[in-house]
């Protein structure tokens, strides 16, 4: 059967520079060449003849050069984030204090004004407290445009972003949620937990976690159970929903999670949904 030859042009751009497999000479523009039908091999024509224009045991031709192969581009997808905690509580303190003491310098300094004889008590307490709702709106705002998210903590497949710090799973050697009780006024509360990373080169980072729901907290664990076959887990709390959930993580994952056994339990019934 009559074989297909091509003579290749600059629209082959695909094909040149290949290299054919009996002569080891670099296929160019302007070659005759040939395709096997079965593993597309490029033979230069005289290579095909010197075969017996046979390959993988057949003698079939492609009947035109093939096209160039469409190129996968791998769009960058959004990576999923297996679990997170975000630090979005304002600090409301300073923001009262700031606007306490606005309204308190406002009415000092309208009623020993030099025009105070202008106004009357009302006068001065109206705009103190105008100035005073300004100051607190306008202080509200740059609190919830600038609170800090150096406590962020977001858990990918392979590794833990804390704020701008990048810790990854392979460095790891054991990796630590912690949360103790204490007592105020001799009532129970429980702290805020904290994280414990513990790296391969004995070194370790501690943070603060930012305080949660119920809920969220749940996940967090769920998050740090999911990445225990990559590192070493070790779940503790004091609180009693909280070690309940533990536990069950533990049951439910085959990952390497160690639940430590606390030494005391929060049960207080005023902490039923929260932290």
């Amino acid at each position: 059967m009559p074989y297909h030859s091509h003579i290749l042009n600059s629209n082959h751009s695909h094909i040149i520079g290949r290299t054919d497999p009996i002569t080891g000479d670099s296929v160019q523009e302007n070659d005759s060449v040939v395709f096997c039908t079965n593993c597309q091999s490029c033979f230069l024509e005289e290579s095909w003849v010197y075969m017996n224009e046979r390959h993988c045991e057949q003698n079939q031709t492609l009947d035109a050069v093939p096209a160039l192969p469409s190129k996968l581009i791998a769009k960058k997808t959004k990576e999923e984030i297996i679990a997170e905690l975000r630090n979005e509580e304002l600090n409301f303190t300073i923001i009262f204090s700031l606007t306490i003491s606005t309204f308190f310098i406002s009415v000092f300094s309208l009623s020993n004004s030099a025009f105070s004889f202008l106004l009357n008590t009302t006068a001065v307490f109206i705009i103190s407290l105008f100035i005073t709702l300004l100051v607190g709106f306008v202080s509200t705002l740059i609190a919830i445009f600038t609170t800090s998210t150096k406590n962020d903590i977001r858990i990918f497949k392979d590794r833990i972003e804390i704020g701008k710090e990048i810790f990854y799973w392979k460095d790891i050697k054991q990796i630590n949620f912690q949360r103790e009780m204490e007592y105020i006024r001799e009532n129970p509360a429980s702290k805020t937990p904290t994280l414990f990373i513990y790296f391969h080169d004995q070194t370790y980072h501690k943070r603060n976690l930012p305080t949660k729901d119920y809920a969220t907290i749940e996940l967090f664990l769920k998050g740090l159970a999911n990445i225990s076959k990559a590192t070493r887990v070790f779940l503790y709390s004091e609180q009693s929903q909280e070690y309940i959930v533990i536990k069950k993580i533990k049951e439910n994952t085959k990952g390497d999670i160690i639940v430590g056994e606390p030494f005391k339990l929060l049960t207080d019934s005023t902490y039923p949904n929260q932290f």
